[in-house]
């Protein structure tokens, strides 16, 4: 059975082992950081592995399958160990509300499901996105929005959080290159 952040972290193996260049799964899967692809069939990858799949069926082989509820079960296992929740979102659209799920995901196991879990939410958030919210690219819903949701700790309770609207392709490269000069500056 598969699910996109064992996948990833497959693939992210074999680049540690074979491949020489820096990658994003290969840099993952070395600090053991699971990698979730959450609408999988509409991935690059995920249309790999369908193609996979139709080549498996023709060789009389069963198909690979995909349970993307066992992402979704890590994903919430993983953050609940945590004290405090931060989200860097690049984008909206799948990815950005499946991320940022997990609040509702936890209070829906804790209300419906009878679970005693601790009622958690995203305390810090950036998201780069270069959409404004009528433009749907975010969804529909800003981070202050999201609140609302209980997906994020109120700004009144110490929820901090910021939308850069500027392209990824530009945002996120001065991210990472001030989170990089900040951590050389520190030694």
């Amino acid at each position: 059975m598969l699910c996109s952040y064992k996948l990833n972290r497959e693939i992210g193996r074999y680049l540690s082992e074979h491949v020489k260049d820096r990658g994003i799964l290969k840099s993952a899967y070395e600090k053991n950081v699971p990698v979730f692809v959450p609408a999988f069939s509409d991935s690059e990858i995920g249309l790999d592995v369908a193609l996979h799949n139709r080549m498996r069926r023709k060789n009389n082989l069963p198909p690979l399958r995909f349970d993307p509820f066992e992402d979704l079960e890590y994903y919430a296992e993983t953050l609940l160990q945590q004290e405090r929740l931060g989200i860097l979102t690049i984008g909206g659209g799948v990815p950005r509300n499946w991320a940022q799920q997990f609040g509702p995901f936890i209070e829906l196991r804790h209300r419906r499901g009878g679970e005693d879990l601790p009622l958690k939410r995203f305390h810090y958030g950036v998201r780069i996105c270069p959409e404004p919210v009528n433009w749907g690219g975010l969804s529909g819903c800003t981070y202050s929005e999201a609140v609302s949701w209980g997906k994020f700790v109120p700004p009144e309770e110490g929820g901090r959080f910021a939308e850069v609207l500027l392209d990824a392709t530009v945002g996120l490269p001065l991210i990472a290159g001030a989170v990089l000069e900040r951590i050389k500056s520190r030694g």
